[in-house]
């Protein structure tokens, strides 16, 4: 799937060119980011992403499982990034990700000019990964994550004092 595919599935074509034209751009930078893919996201802690290499766009990120609504707003916001890296820092490695220049395209798409967003649906999935990494002796408490601990290294709970054991 590409931009120009999402955007006429999720009904926000005429979004995006009322957009360019409020930021005085002609079309043709609607040509050069419509084929732009949009992938699916692995990452449960973010809800999308822009990847750029070499200066050039490559794709845009989105976790897919998240609530319809989220889900148009954190493409817009990652279309943001990828028109402020296009119009603002061309043939550059993309820099001051929410900066005035993003700012600009996030509030001509419509969308609040916001960093992080939340999301009920992929705090779910999150919990649902969580593993059991370390118990602690003193009290019992059960340290969840999804990477394992160091085994090299002998770790403390906070909270009590006592050794967490590795599991």
């Amino acid at each position: 799937m590409n931009i120009s595919e999402f955007a006429g599935e999720k009904g926000l074509q005429q979004r995006i060119e009322t957009a360019l034209n409020l930021q005085c751009f002609e079309f043709s930078l609607l040509d050069k980011i419509s084929s732009l893919p949009i992938k699916k996201s692995h990452a449960v802690r973010r809800l999308g992403s822009y990847v750029a290499r070499r200066g050039e766009p490559v794709e845009i990120r989105l976790q897919f499982a998240l609530e319809e609504h989220l889900l148009i707003e954190t493409f817009l916001h990652e279309l943001a990034h990828c028109l402020d890296h296009l119009t603002n820092q061309t043939g550059q490695p993309y820099r001051r990700a929410h900066g005035k220049g993003w700012q600009e395209w996030a509030v001509a798409l419509g969308i609040v000019p916001s960093r992080c967003g939340k999301s009920a649906a992929l705090n779910e999935i999150h919990e649902k990964r969580l593993k059991i990494v370390a118990v602690c002796k003193k009290c019992g408490f059960e340290l969840k994550r999804l990477k394992r601990l160091a085994r090299n290294r002998k770790y403390i709970h906070p909270e009590c004092g006592g050794r967490l054991k590795l599991v």
